[in-house]
């Protein structure tokens, strides 16, 4: 067993080796450097620094440190750390450039970027800037500037999407770095990135004569997602500056000091406990010093990421939640600075109001400029929850609020607190549980257990649920509709003049309609985990389809929704692929060509075996529509309904899977086995397919047996539809059959996490309803295949996607029922 597993691990390794051999190469040669030079625990010794490392004095010392400063690192977690971007930024770079461009982005964006902060360095010195001068007169090793030029670099070989996104967040990490940590080694990573990025551009667009190609996306989108990486830019900073200790001197590293709260120290802590242990204890366990402290500080960070995320989806509450931060920390920073420079005892020197400009000023003008920036973006976050939505949010967090602040006074005023405090300590005490940044002003701390139980986690519980409302308000939509009723009467209306073989299906419930400014096509779709998930492809005249495919992607990026068309033929390959759309296989639908059928020849024998059982058994069909049934039989119908459905360990199943309700449409036609005793065996519903007003199809879906029934009912049944409609039309489609078919290989080879998420989920639901089984089925018939596929655009977007398609089909799903798919889902085999 060991030596199976070394084999293996030797097997991958070769593997990784002869896919990154430059990259893995840089890693190894940064660390038998650093071993052989004494280098790794500490970094270089001095007289060695003086010879590799790149000088930010006076004396900048010998031309070749410019190369060989990103050889070395400066202590064993640098070295940990240049490893790690090496392997990030070299080894994307070797992926999509090549082992040799790769390297020689790495080794001119090192020179190059080492260049500019040596000139960066020089100027601020020059000039007396109390930053700049600051890194003057000590040596720089790391590389930092090399592995960020190169990933630079890189994203000109990459697609649109990607090549968007890693800019952007190289651009947005390095300049966290370089503007809250601010050391010499964030300065130059980010000269890196910018070099690394304007030579890939130039290399594409200068040299090759290659167009950097379309965003594929609305200004509307790009708008969002830049805005949303700025929030969280400005989100993450502060915890880094808190994170890196006392290396931050970066000109918004003071951003902590008004964002997050500051644990008081031991001696701190004494002096408001008055030297009593106990309270020292209490403190250290549930108060100002424990774990739930460490969540507070925490949390500030957490609730402008929700933001950010929440302005990536157009989100007018993140919008409002964003600015009010913003203004609130610009404000209570320039309280603080305005009380220190009134300070009737300090005195402001040169160095002080250097210091002032440096860092008191950025502090403020930042969350200005953000809060500047959503004002003049605001129409472009428009999306609104439900109303419903913010009734619940807003009800829940005023009672929450209210409940602790309650208790809080209560407790205080019990356990003694008025003795020692003010009144104004209870109000600074209460804005510490319900504000989750720091307060302007100092307070007491309270004593008793209560007090300080609800005092150092009270703030915890209320924020933390309040983020889970507000990241569970997102999932929400404000109807769109005006008219529910017109939208349904006018899709039914398109849906005559022409639409897919499942196009039936959007006048189904829990669908919503979008349609061209025309309103001569349209979609129906289902919105669930943020993803539009359509009801297979454009209904309407077909050559107003590719408008509407195009049109839908702009309506989804208005709502901050991930676009997927599901189910969908490859009519839409023109109208999505060049816009960065991928398919996935998802099913195959089978067409009969009814005109050819004659059910002679071995491959017929199932069907002529059962037409020749229901003769000898008097069993005849009956077609129907709902509305002109018997009253028995429609009562038989709904009687093996419930029969099926009743020994499911799931609820009926939705969205492209039709149900009892959906036979009541009256254009829908049913077939229905009956035998002279008035017994129905078997009943099938056909959808209408219109081409110019005209029925040019019929699609099966609903398919239902008497478990008593005789064998072969529904063979018996197809057979009489191709019978049936042999004369008005040219063929009809035995549908697809749903998540029967994932797990195949798309046209491009594609095996996605979303393939196998759904491969999972078929073969939980196999068990139960029998998917891959009705394809079996289907296929004794002798059908031509039609593939049906998703697509889809953003690969990161698919986990969502996957839950998307399972809330889709199981609506009604509950708890319990939820968690036992996901075991199934996870289980090695299908339960029988």
């Amino acid at each position: 067993m060991s030596a199976a597993v070394g084999y293996t691990g030797t097997v991958y390794g070769l593997a990784a080796i002869r896919r990154l051999p430059l990259t893995l190469g840089l890693v190894l040669f940064l660390w038998v450097v650093g071993a052989v030079t004494g280098s790794l625990i500490a970094g270089p010794n001095e007289a060695l620094l003086e010879q590799v490392g790149l000088g930010l004095a006076l004396d900048a010392g010998p031309g070749w440190s410019i190369f060989t400063s990103s050889f070395f690192a400066s202590s064993l977690l640098d070295y940990l750390a240049c490893s790690v971007l090496i392997l990030v930024g070299v080894g994307i770079a070797e992926r999509t450039m090549g082992p040799w461009l790769a390297l020689a982005a790495f080794i001119f964006g090192s020179a190059l970027s080492a260049l500019v902060l040596m000139g960066l360095v020089a100027f601020g010195t020059d000039n007396s800037d109390q930053w700049l001068s600051f890194l003057g007169g000590e040596y720089v090793v790391g590389a930092y500037g090399g592995a960020a030029a190169a990933l630079g670099c890189s994203t000109a070989a990459l697609e649109a999407l990607w090549r968007r996104r890693l800019r952007t967040w190289l651009l947005a990490a390095t300049l966290m770095f370089a503007l809250f940590v601010g050391v010499a080694q964030t300065l130059q990573a980010l000269a890196g990135a910018v070099i690394g990025i304007l030579a890939g551009w130039a290399v594409q667009t200068l040299v090759l004569r290659r167009r950097a190609g379309s965003l594929h996306s609305s200004s509307l989108r790009e708008t969002r997602f830049l805005v949303g990486t700025v929030v969280g830019v400005f989100a993450l900073g502060p915890l880094l500056t808190q994170l890196t200790g006392t290396l931050e001197v970066g000109p918004l590293s003071v951003v902590s000091e008004v964002m997050l709260q500051a644990s008081p120290s031991v001696d701190e802590v004494k002096e408001a406990c008055d030297n009593d242990k106990s309270c020292v204890t209490l403190q250290s366990v549930v108060g100002v010093q424990s774990f739930g402290a460490t969540i507070l500080t925490v949390i500030p960070v957490l609730l402008l990421l929700v933001c950010a995320e929440g302005l990536r989806r157009g989100r007018r509450l993140a919008y409002r939640l964003t600015l009010v931060i913003q203004l609130y920390l610009a404000f209570v920073t320039s309280v603080a600075i305005l009380q220190y420079v009134t300070d009737p005892e300090v005195t402001l020197g040169n160095d002080d109001v250097g210091y002032l400009l440096l860092y008191a000023v950025p502090a403020i003008l930042a969350p200005l400029i953000i809060a500047a920036l959503l004002l003049v973006n605001r129409h472009k976050f428009r999306v609104e929850s439900s109303d419903a939505g913010y009734r619940v949010l807003g009800r829940t967090t005023l009672i929450m609020a209210a409940v602790a602040a309650a208790l809080y006074v209560v407790f205080w005023f019990v356990e003694g607190n008025p003795n020692r405090s003010s009144l104004w300590d209870l109000a600074g005490q209460l804005t510490h549980i319900l504000v989750p940044f720091p307060v302007p002003f100092v307070v007491e701390l309270p004593q008793g257990l209560l007090s300080t139980v609800l005092y150092g986690l009270g703030g915890d519980v209320i924020w933390l649920c309040i983020l889970v409302m507000v990241l569970n308000n997102f999932q929400r939509f404000r109807t769109l509709a005006k008219d529910p009723a017109a939208d349904l009467g006018h899709t039914r209306e398109l849906l005559h003049d022409g639409g897919g073989t499942l196009s039936w299906m959007a006048l189904w419930d829990n669908n919503q309609y979008w349609f061209t400014p025309d309103r001569r096509a349209g979609l129906a779709y289902q919105v669930h985990n943020g993803v539009a998930l359509t009801v297979a492809g454009p209904f309407g005249a077909r050559q107003h389809h590719t408008e509407a495919a195009t049109g839908f992607l702009a309506h989804c990026a208005a709502l901050g929704l991930t676009p997927c068309f599901y189910s969908a033929t490859s009519e839409l390959d023109e109208a999505l692929l060049p816009r960065g759309f991928r398919k996935l296989e998802v099913a195959e639908e089978t067409l009969l060509n009814i005109q050819a059928m004659t059910f002679k020849g071995k491959e017929w024998q199932n069907v002529r075996t059962a037409l020749n059982r229901a003769e000898k058994l008097s069993i005849k069909d009956h077609w129907y529509h709902y509305a002109e049934m018997p009253p028995g039989i429609r009562a038989q119908l709904a009687e093996i309904s419930e029969e099926w459905v009743a020994d499911k360990a799931l609820p009926e199943m939705g969205f492209t899977l039709g149900g009892l309700d959906e036979l009541k449409d009256p254009e829908v036609m049913c077939c229905v086995a009956v035998d002279d005793d008035g017994l129905v065996h078997g009943v099938t519903s056909w959808l209408p397919v219109f081409t110019d007003g005209v029925v040019s199809g019929w699609t099966l879906d609903f398919m239902r047996r008497r478990t008593t029934g005789f064998k072969g009912v529904m063979e018996f049944l197809i057979a009489s539809a191709v019978t049936h409609f042999k004369d008005d039309v040219p063929h009809i489609s035995l549908s697809g059959s749903p998540l029967a078919n994932t797990g195949a290989a798309t046209d491009d080879g594609d095996h996605s996490a979303l393939d196998r998420v759904l491969a999972m989920l078929g073969n939980a639901l196999e068990p139960m309803y029998g998917f891959k089984s009705l394809a079996a089925f289907k296929s004794r018939f002798q059908p031509e295949h039609r593939t049906l596929y998703m697509y889809y655009r953003d690969p990161l977007a698919l986990p969502s996607i996957g839950l998307a398609v399972g809330l889709a089909y199981l609506p009604g799903l509950s708890r319990a029922q939820s968690a036992g798919l996901l075991r199934q889902m996870v289980a090695r085999e299908p339960a029988a």
